[in-house]
C-alpha cells in the first residue's frame, strides 16, 4: 500500500509537492474507510483517494509522473541514451535535477525509496525500511554518482549480514550505468533482497490512462469464470443494456475479418502468426483500430477470439454484438472493472487512474465508487483507488471524507500545487449545502482555491 509519494522539477510540478494516502487525525468521518496500519501507533490508511482541478492544472499529470517512474523502475534505461524526464519547462529551476521519492507497505515491510536524476544521469539513491520486528528505519543502501560518474555505493547492515549477497551488491554496483537505478540493475540480477521492493513496482502499482485499453481482458475472461460474471453482472446492473459478455471463437479469415487492412500491414501481421509458438495466445493491439486475440492451434491453424456483449432481445431471445459497437462509456466502463474486480478480490494493488468518470454518466462513477469502498475492510484491505475526475458529484461527504480529497491548482507562473481538502476549514454540512456537491459547472474551480470563500488552512 501507498503512504506517500514526493516529487519535484516533473511535468507541472515545478517545486516539491506530497500527495499522502495517510489519514487525518483531524478528520472523523467515515471510519469505516480506514485501513489499519500493521506497524503499533502509526495512523491508519486510506483506501481511496480523488484528485480534483481545472482544466490543465496538472492533476493528470501526476498519474504521468508516477508512470514515469514507475517505467524508469521497472524497464531500465538504454546505453548512452538519454533519460527522458519530463522536466519542468516554465523556469531555469527546471534545469534543476528532478526527485521521486516512494514510502510504501509491502510484504510486511515498510519502505521509503527514492532517487534524484535529470536527462544524463541518477546522481542519488536511496532505499529505506523498517521491518514488524523493528523500532527504526535501516538504511538497506545508499547510491552516488561522482563526477566522473562512478557509482559509489553503501550497503546497510541488514544486507551486509549475508555477506555473499552484499559482495554481489557491490559487484552488480560497479557494473551500474550512470543513467541507470540500481534497484533495477540488482532487479536485473536476480538479488532476491531487494525483490520485493521491485515487485511492488512492476505488479502492486498500476496506471491507467484516460485513453487506456485492457490488453489482457479477453485473455482474463477466458481464464477466470469468476471474472466473467462479476464483468457480466456489474454491466447489466449498470443500465447498459447488455445481458451478459463472452468470447467468440472462429477461425481466422483476414479478407473476410480484416477486409480493409493494408499490404504492409497484413504482411506484418502474417509474420507475427507465423513466429507465435504453437498452443499460445498473442494480443495485438491496434490492428487497423481493432484489438485482436490469436490462438495458434497444434495444427498450426489461427482461431479469432472476439469479445461480444449479449444484448436480449424483445421477443427474449439473445443476440451477440462486437464490444466495439458498445457507446464509448461501455467501452470505458469495461476496460476499467478489471481494476474494480482486483478491488474487489483485494488484491494488492495501488491504482493511478486518470480521468475515472471519462465517458461515464454521473451515475455510473458513483456507483463504481461506491462499489469500491464496499470492499473495505480495515483489517484486512491492502488495495487503493487513485483517480482523476471532474465529476464534483462525487464531492460528497456521504462517500468521501476530507482526506480522501486533493485539489490541484496552477499559479501564474504555470506551477502546480497539490492540497489536501482536511487543510482546510471546510464542515460536512458546506458540502451537504452544495459547496462542492456539482455547483461549480463543468469545471470544477476557477483560479484561486481561496476565492471558493474557504477560510484559510486550519494551520495558520
Amino acid at each position: 500500500m501507498l503512504l506517500q509519494v514526493t516529487l519535484s522539477n516533473i511535468l507541472s510540478f515545478e517545486n516539491e509537492i506530497t500527495f499522502s494516502m495517510v489519514s487525518a487525525e483531524s478528520e472523523n468521518q467515515h471510519p469505516d474507510h480506514l485501513i489499519h496500519h500493521p506497524f503499533k501507533k502509526q495512523p491508519p490508511l486510506l483506501p481511496i483517494a480523488a484528485v480534483y482541478g481545472a482544466n490543465g492544472a496538472g492533476k493528470s499529470n501526476l498519474i504521468k509522473a508516477i508512470a514515469f517512474a514507475k517505467n524508469l523502475i521497472t524497464k531500465g534505461t538504454r546505453l548512452d541514451r538519454r533519460i527522458p524526464v519530463p522536466v519542468f519547462e516554465l523556469s531555469d529551476r527546471g534545469k534543476n535535477p528532478s526527485k521521486f521519492e516512494f514510502v510504501f507497505l509491502y510484504e510486511d515491510g515498510l519502505y521509503s525509496y527514492g532517487f534524484v536524476l535529470d536527462s544524463k544521469k541518477i546522481f542519488e539513491e536511496w532505499l529505506y525500511a523498517i521491518m514488524p520486528n523493528g523500532k527504526r528505519e535501516v538504511c538497506l543502501f545508499e547510491r552516488l554518482t561522482d563526477e566522473n560518474n562512478g557509482i559509489d555505493l553503501k550497503v546497510g547492515a541488514v544486507l551486509r549480514k549475508n555477506k555473499q549477497q552484499a559482495g554481489n551488491l557491490q559487484f552488480i554496483a560497479s557494473g551500474t550505468r550512470y543513467n541507470q537505478l540500481f534497484l533495477t540493475e540488482a532487479a536485473n540480477r536476480n538479488i532476491t533482497l531487494l525483490n520485493p521492493v521491485f515487485k511492488w513496482f512492476s505488479d502492486v502499482l498500476v496506471t491507467i490512462t484516460a485513453g487506456a485499453r485492457y490488453s489482457g481482458l479477453e485473455i482474463q475472461i477466458l481464464s477466470s469464470e469468476k471474472f466473467k460474471n462479476f464483468l457480466g453482472a456489474f454491466l447489466k446492473s449498470s443500465g447498459t443494456g447488455i445481458d451478459s459478455i463472452t468470447i467468440d471463437e472462429l477461425s481466422l479469415d483476414l479478407e473476410e475479418h480484416l477486409p480493409d487492412l493494408p499490404d504492409d500491414r497484413r504482411l506484418e501481421l502474417e509474420q507475427i502468426i507465423e513466429d507465435t509458438p504453437e498452443e499460445s495466445l498473442v494480443v495485438l493491439e491496434n490492428v487497423y483500430g481493432k484489438r485482436l486475440l490469436l490462438r495458434k492451434e497444434q495444427d498450426l491453424s489461427i482461431r479469432l477470439m472476439q469479445l461480444k456483449t449479449v444484448h436480449r432481445h424483445e421477443n427474449d431471445g439473445l443476440i451477440q454484438f462486437p464490444v466495439d459497437k458498445e457507446s464509448d462509456g461501455t467501452r470505458r466502463l469495461i476496460d476499467l472493472l478489471p481494476a474494480l474486480f482486483l478491488l474487489q478480490e483485494d488484491a494488492e494493488r495501488v491504482f493511478f487512474i486518470d480521468e475515472l468518470d471519462r465517458c461515464l454518466h454521473p451515475l455510473l462513477s458513483r456507483q463504481f465508487l461506491k462499489y469500491s469502498l464496499e470492499c473495505c475492510d480495515g483489517e484486512t484491505r491492502r488495495s487503493q483507488l487513485i483517480f482523476t475526475t471532474h465529476d464534483t458529484n462525487l464531492l460528497d461527504a456521504d462517500i468521501l471524507r476530507r482526506d480522501e480529497v486533493w485539489l490541484v491548482e496552477k499559479d501564474s507562473r504555470g506551477s502546480s500545487a497539490i492540497y489536501s481538502l482536511v487543510e482546510f476549514k471546510i464542515t460536512s454540512a458546506q458540502l451537504q449545502k452544495g459547496y462542492l456537491n456539482g455547483r461549480f459547472g463543468a469545471i470544477p474551480f476557477f483560479g484561486s482555491l481561496h476565492s471558493l470563500g474557504w477560510i484559510s488552512s486550519e494551520n495558520e
